[in-house]
Order: C-alpha cells, then sequence, then structure tokens
C-alpha cells in the first residue's frame, strides 16, 4: 500500500498554488506495529507540513513587508540568507530576503533591513520555548532533551545545553516582566472591600524553605523556598524562589495569587513553619489572610521534646536519682506523625 499526503495553502486572496505532495509511506499489515504512521513516518509527515505551512506564511510576511512603512515605496532587494527557525515539528530552513533601507528614511541607521527580524528575533518558536522550560522544571535538561528527540522531528538543539539556554532565558524574560516589588500589597478600604463578589473559597498556600549545596561552591549553602498555592474552586499552582537571590520574591507570591483569582476580600490561610523568612514574605500580601503553623513542623518540635524528656529520665535513672519519669511524656502516634 502505498500512502501520500498532499496540502494545499489558500492565501488571503483566495489564491492557491495547487497540491504540493509533502509524504509518500508504503505501508504493510502484518503485523501490529505495522497498522497506521510510526514514530518515523510521523516525525516525516509533521516536519514536511511545518516547513510547507512556515514557507508560505514567511512569503506572506515579507511580501507585506516589502513597502516602506513611512511612504509606501517598495524597498529593493539586497539578496537574502539562510536561516534556522527552531519549532516543535521540525528545524524549517528558510531564506531570509534583505532589503536596502528606503531613501525617505535618511541616511542614519543601518544601510539593510530584514523583515524576518522582527518576526523571528532568537529563530526558535515560542511554543517550543514553552516545552522546553516545562519539560526541563521537571526532568534534568539531558533528559527532556531526550524527550524531546524520541517524540518530536528536532533534530539541532535537542541537548543538555541548548535546553538550559533556552530554560534561562525564558525565565529571564518572566523575570524582566515582573513589576516593582512593594512591602506591602494591600489597596484600597474596607468598605470597599466589602462590595466585592464573594469568593469562590479559600485559597490555601504551603510554604516551606530548605538549604541547597551550591554546585559552584560546595561548602556553602542557599535557602530555596518553595510552595504549592490551592484553591478551591481552580487548579493548583507552584511558586519557588532563592531567597538570598531573589529582588521580588513579595511581587512573585502576590502575582501567583492574582493569577488564581485573589481579591482584596478573599480568606487566604499560609501554612509554614513559622520561620521569620516565610512570616516576612507572606506578610501584607493578602487583607484577609491569616498565618498558620502547619501540623508537620508542630509535630516535629513536639518530637524533639518528647526525645529530650526521655533522655533526660534515663540519665536520672542511671544516676541513682529518685526522680520520677516526666508525667508531660507524648505518646508514641504523634511522634510518628
Amino acid at each position: 500500500m502505498r500512502v501520500k499526503v498532499f496540502l494545499e495553502v489558500t492565501a488571503e486572496d483566495g489564491s492557491t498554488g495547487g497540491a504540493a505532495e509533502v509524504a509518500v509511506f508504503e505501508k504493510q499489515t502484518e503485523r501490529a506495529e505495522d497498522l497506521g504512521l510510526s514514530i518515523a513516518e510521523g516525525k516525516a509527515l509533521t516536519a514536511a507540513i511545518q516547513q510547507h505551512i512556515v514557507d508560505a506564511q514567511v512569503a506572506t510576511w515579507t511580501q507585506r513587508h516589502r513597502r516602506c512603512e513611512a511612504c509606501g515605496a517598495r524597498r529593493h532587494s539586497k539578496g537574502s540568507h539562510p536561516i534556522i527557525f527552531m519549532t516543535l515539528y521540525g528545524d524549517v530552513g528558510i531564506s531570509s530576503p534583505r532589503l536596502h533601507r528606503c531613501p525617505c528614511q535618511g541616511t542614519g541607521g543601518a544601510a539593510t533591513i530584514s523583515p524576518l527580524r522582527d518576526l523571528i528575533p532568537n529563530h526558535v518558536s515560542p511554543e517550543r520555548l514553552y516545552l522546553e522550560a516545562r519539560w526541563s522544571s521537571l526532568v534534568p535538561y539531558a533528559a527532556a532533551a531526550g524527550l524531546l528527540a524520541d517524540v518530536l522531528p528536532v533534530a539541532s538543539g535537542a541537548n543538555a545545553t541548548t535546553l538550559r539556554e533556552h530554560t534561562l532565558r525564558v525565565a529571564g524574560r518572566i523575570d524582566a516582566e515582573l513589576e516593582e516589588e512593594r512591602p506591602c500589597f494591600i489597596d484600597g478600604c474596607p468598605a470597599d472591600w466589602s462590595r466585592l463578589p464573594i469568593p469562590e473559597g479559600r485559597i490555601v498556600v504551603g510554604l516551606d524553605g530548605g538549604y541547597v549545596r551550591n554546585w559552584d561552591d560546595r561548602k556553602t549553602n542557599f535557602e530555596v523556598i518553595v510552595g504549592q498555592s490551592v484553591p478551591e474552586d481552580r487548579d493548583a499552582r507552584y511558586v519557588g524562589l532563592v531567597h538570598t537571590y531573589d529582588s521580588k520574591p513579595k511581587r512573585r507570591l502576590f502575582d501567583l495569587l492574582k493569577s488564581q483569582g485573589l481579591q482584596a476580600n478573599q480568606d487566604v490561610t499560609f501554612l509554614t513553619d513559622g520561620g521569620e523568612e516565610l512570616r516576612a514574605l507572606t506578610e501584607f500580601v493578602a487583607p484577609e489572610s491569616e498565618h498558620v503553623l502547619d501540623w508537620f513542623h508542630i509535630t516535629m518540635r513536639i518530637t524533639v521534646l518528647s526525645q529530650y524528656a526521655r533522655g533526660v529520665a534515663q540519665h536520672d535513672d542511671a544516676a541513682g536519682k529518685s526522680l520520677s519519669r516526666p508525667s508531660w511524656d507524648f505518646p508514641a502516634a504523634v511522634a510518628v506523625r
């Protein structure tokens, strides 16, 4: 069986260039794995379709920007150069045209311009950056690169170094979009808050901190604060920051809550271990918030007291003293929890 796949692109004016053959497959039906497209065939098909679609879109874009934005005169061509556009469905080769600067714009500035530079300045599609950053946040860079290469027709850049570079670029852009840090995010008047719509439910935010060894200097550690925000009516979201390096920690937490529908009359419960850094992070974020010690950290402190009491009793018994065992000994079930 021979399977041919054709693609027809219709322009904005309704014209078509006819159907173009994008892939041909020779298929047999002898085993279960012969049914449908294989991974390799799926990669080849999506890569071929991606190439044709991007070519048509690039041609439309460059034709639309061939004329000068100021006077409308048609700019003369100075040739083109090849570039690679990295997408989820293949690395697409594009011919990027260069155009002479229009005389109406004077002699200052570059002599030529490239229209595609405004469209794809980094030569990487946003969807690919999104998936790389998402997978890299869940598994190591090398594992994420392997997943990309396994399921998608990604030829170049499927390595740990490229994924790390792209992920850090996305993180830098997100940090740059954060607004200014403020000591207090409570605005308005309580009388106005009472007139707001009744929230759907409470938001519970669990925050905890821990120390991680510095990769560059193994003798030093840095504190990482991570947490989860769980509204009653929406999906949970996560937050993480390095306490000693992040310059906008409270803004980061506030924006996370705002993305989940936080309003001034919203009940918010912060569960923490009671540390000073965490309390400072959650102060003045929402007017209807409360700070609660979570049961896990309370149990840890009770367990320490229980073990200390047992140790004192054993020491007294060994010394031959007649002190009785403390009556405030805690049950073993509390220590286990």
